[in-house]
């Protein structure tokens, strides 16, 4: 099975992580995209992080919308914090018989420098990088070249061969200005989410509104995840 990776930390999920999901699963024919949440994130140590359980479970109700979407909470079991090397690796450990393909944004995927053996994450499965607009692709090609100068320029269809014969391919996304932050930054304002995310998410929230409402108003609405 081809099967697409996305994490992050999902705090909330809402419509723009799911369409990411689906409108990559289709434009690169895969058979799953699962939602990986990050357990403890190791660039983000925030106050407003929900708890791992409301994310994973508002993740699992939203995804229940679609057929190829599905939740891991693999980042629970694995030594803190969740450095994406340690994830991926264990996931294609579990499914020897998958092709994993790790889902990303330009400028993630532009600091992976930063990350815990970022440099060496293109070894381990396929990467899709995403971005809203053809500006992106600059991004992308730029990246390839300053972190991995042996490998060849991409081809017409944007892929590249990467360290260990794995692909990397840039993919523009439909835009859709969504972020948690401003579902965060509403939410405490008591303004209107509906539409945002699923109601099936959004009644979780409710059920747990003093909790929500507390981590937000803890933390800083600044970070656009």
């Amino acid at each position: 099975m081809r099967v697409g990776i996305l994490g992050g930390t999902f705090n909330p999920v809402h419509v723009g992580h799911l369409r990411l999901a689906i409108e990559t699963g289709e434009r690169l024919g895969l058979d799953r995209v699962v939602f990986m949440p990050a357990h403890t994130p190791p660039h983000k140590e925030r106050a407003d992080l929900l708890p791992f359980t409301l994310r994973t479970e508002l993740l699992r109700v939203a995804a229940g919308y679609s057929p190829i979407l599905s939740v891991t909470e693999l980042e629970a079991d694995l030594p803190q914090p969740s450095y994406t090397w340690n994830s991926l690796s264990a996931w294609k450990a579990g499914h020897p018989g998958d092709r994993g393909i790790f889902i990303m944004g330009a400028e993630d995927f532009a600091s992976l420098d930063t990350w815990y053996r970022g440099r060496e994450l293109p070894e381990l499965m396929d990467f899709a990088v995403m971005a809203r607009a053809d500006s992106g692709r600059a991004l992308f090609r730029s990246t390839l070249a300053r972190l991995w100068p042996d490998t060849e320029p991409p081809d017409s269809r944007d892929a590249a061969r990467m360290p260990g014969g794995t692909i990397c391919r840039f993919l523009i996304m439909p835009p859709l200005d969504i972020s948690a932050s401003l579902i965060r930054t509403k939410w405490l304002n008591g303004n209107d989410i509906r539409f945002l995310i699923p109601d099936s998410a959004l009644h979780m929230l409710r059920e747990h509104q003093d909790l929500v409402t507390a981590r937000w108003r803890a933390g800083t609405t600044q970070n656009h995840d």
